[in-house]
């Protein structure tokens, strides 16, 4: 009989549990068995983890008995954790996307407690070539580069995790070869494989099949390749470490540094810079223009991105951007949540989401489970304080709110305005920092009953609105095309600001890219707030003018309205208020539109 697959060193010497991922299927069976095999002659404990995803019913049950069965035969104890995802899937998320977050969950509860005792944990995943060759297609689909590309790694450590994929060098045909020669003919097969409504599924079941059979050798030549992209990754990411800090200033990017750094290393001493977030290719590509400019020291900019905020660079040195008009902080807000769910603080929108029981817990900065029995009723939300200091969660000391927010990598000029939530009865008793941390204070114990409170936090999002006027000073309303939220109900035309944007640039943008239409943008009319469940808009509503005719790009209805006909439109919950304010101010507005036209303020027509 062969021995196990790997050798005993791909499991690190100082490792003291081994987790190995077990599904039942060929690749997982390998991966234990090869592990059973090595415990003999290494000091680590094994253990197995089943996750039961309740999708495919009788058949899904069946797997998590076959691996019982086989945990029993091996003497290895085995931990079944039922997902069932089809009940725990968020609004607009897909099952796979569920599957992947209630797996993380149940992975960060199994391991907490041997993470907090100092115990060196591996968890072994059955990763296989063939899976590699899969992710590097969909990645190059999305544009990454070689970093990117090499995704799947055979040892790397996370948060004091090392996850191991022992695998990668191994086909299936070769793992179910190995299991072939040691007499294992029964594993388990996820119908859904075979079925191809997702992406990785039409790569394994269609396109790759027709590549290996017009090109016979493409598999094992695509192998050697990701080898080589891996070798060259790690290199490229030890000289960008390097250039990262010879470019580091004063909290910056010393633009000399970045012109001389190779092209090739800038998004990753950008992605270093920015705490391990992706860099926006915007802010990629406005950088290597900058760079090439003879003249870089003499001007000076901003670089507006969608996901990393805005950049600007002076003197040499580019940093991140400070709000054009820096923002006072939020006075405090008492906060009874039970009678009012959401709270917006600043730009941070918090949520009181109910009781839970049992199960697993709400993971990541944005959320937070505390004990229902003990945990105070009413809480106030106040800014940072000088001297502020909290016991973090999972860790018997304090630490500095300063400290707290520079790990998280919120940037000192937005500290101030970031919500704290404290005891109402207790300012001292720090109980979450939103996005960032919660305390140790009323913890609860994922491994007992129990009864949370679950707390959230999101981001506002910062809206525009016009209110249109005609040539016949009629108002212009659209509906929301199929396939989006609120589909049929009508709005007045707008969208997201976005980051380092004006709401006045945002308004002309989206009104050009929506309706094909230039306007005069005139005073801010109202400002809405408005919860959707899904999430809490701050909607800027201004008085506009424009003698374009509106064409609708994105297959949304349109149509002209006075302020006598406006209240037989069905708007959304937050125009609707808007709507009713034009009837009561009509003569006004229709005052500020002749004004507007006179002055022509702001205003490009494509009228010849």
């Amino acid at each position: 009989m062969p021995g196990p697959l790997f050798p005993r060193y791909a499991v690190p010497s100082s490792i003291r549990t081994v987790y190995a991922s077990f599904s039942g299927g060929a690749d997982s069976l390998a991966l234990l068995l090869s592990l059973a095999d090595l415990r003999k002659e290494t000091r680590w404990e094994l253990r197995a983890v089943h996750f039961e995803h309740g999708i495919r019913g009788a058949e899904s049950l069946a797997d998590a008995e076959f691996c019982r069965n086989v945990c029993e035969k091996l003497g290895v104890p085995l931990e079944i954790i039922p997902l069932d995802i089809p009940q725990r899937v968020w609004p607009g998320e897909g099952i796979e996307a569920a599957a992947r977050r209630l797996r993380q969950n149940s992975w960060q509860i199994i391991l907490s407690g041997l993470e907090m005792e100092r115990k060196p944990i591996a968890v072994a995943l059955g990763h296989n070539a063939d899976d590699r060759i899969e992710s590097l297609f969909l990645r190059l689909m999305r544009g990454s580069n070689t970093s990117g590309l090499n995704a799947l790694h055979a040892k790397r450590k996370f948060d004091g995790i090392v996850w191991l994929r022992p695998l990668l060098d191994f086909t299936r045909a070769d793992i179910e070869a190995w299991l072939a020669q040691r007499g294992v003919k029964e594993y388990r097969t996820d119908s859904t494989n075979l079925e191809n409504e997702y992406d990785r599924n039409k790569l394994r079941n269609i396109v790759l099949p027709t590549l290996y059979r017009e090109f016979p050798h493409a598999k094992a030549g695509i192998l050697t390749a990701i080898r080589a992209i891996a070798d060259d990754a790690v290199l490229l990411d030890d000289e960008a470490e390097d250039a990262f800090q010879r470019a580091i200033r004063r909290g910056g990017l010393d633009l000399d540094i970045l012109a001389k750094t190779p092209h090739a290393l800038l998004p990753r001493v950008l992605r270093r810079w920015l705490g391990g977030q992706i860099p926006d290719r915007h802010l990629v590509e406005r950088l290597r223009d900058l760079l090439d400019h003879p003249d870089r020291h003499a001007c000076s900019g901003r670089i507006p991105t969608e996901n990393c905020g805005a950049f600007q660079w002076r003197n040499g040195l580019l940093r991140h951007a400070p709000e054009d008009e820096p923002e006072e902080p939020e006075d405090p807000v008492l906060w009874d949540y039970r009678k009012t769910p959401a709270m917006r603080f600043g730009k941070t929108v918090l949520r009181f989401r109910g009781e839970i029981t049992g199960g697993d817990l709400p993971s990541g900065a944005d959320a937070a489970v505390f004990d229902a029995e003990t945990f105070p009723r009413e809480l106030i939300i106040v800014p940072r304080m000088h001297g502020d200091c909290m016991t973090p969660f999972g860790a018997d000391y304090s630490v500095t709110l300063k400290k707290l927010f520079t790990d998280a990598h919120v940037p000192a000029s937005e500290q101030p305005m970031r919500p704290v939530v404290r005891d109402a009865e207790n300012l001292e008793d720090i109980l979450w920092i939103p996005g960032v941390r919660r305390s140790a204070s009323y913890p609860v114990d994922p491994k007992a009953p129990f009864r949370g409170l679950f707390f959230s936090s999101e981001p506002l999002v910062d809206v525009t609105a016009a209110i249109i006027g005609g040539p016949d000073g009629r108002i212009l309303v659209c509906s929301r095309p199929a396939g989006t939220h609120m589909a049929g109900k009508w709005e007045f035309p707008g969208g997201k600001i976005e980051s380092g944007e004006s709401p006045e640039a945002c308004i002309r943008r989206e009104i050009r890219e929506e309706l094909g239409m230039e306007i005069a943008v005139g005073p801010v009319f109202t400002v809405m707030e408005h919860d959707y469940g899904v999430k809490y808009v701050r909607v800027t509503f201004f008085l506009a003018v424009s003698d374009d005719a509106p064409s609708a790009k994105d297959g949304q209805g349109f149509r002209w309205v006075t302020s006598d006909t406006i209240d037989s439109v069905v708007f959304l919950d937050a125009d609707r208020p808007v709507s009713a304010e034009i009837q009561k101010k009509s003569e006004k507005i229709s005052g500020i539109y002749n004004k507007m036209r006179t002055e022509s303020v702001n205003w490009v027509s494509k009228q010849p």
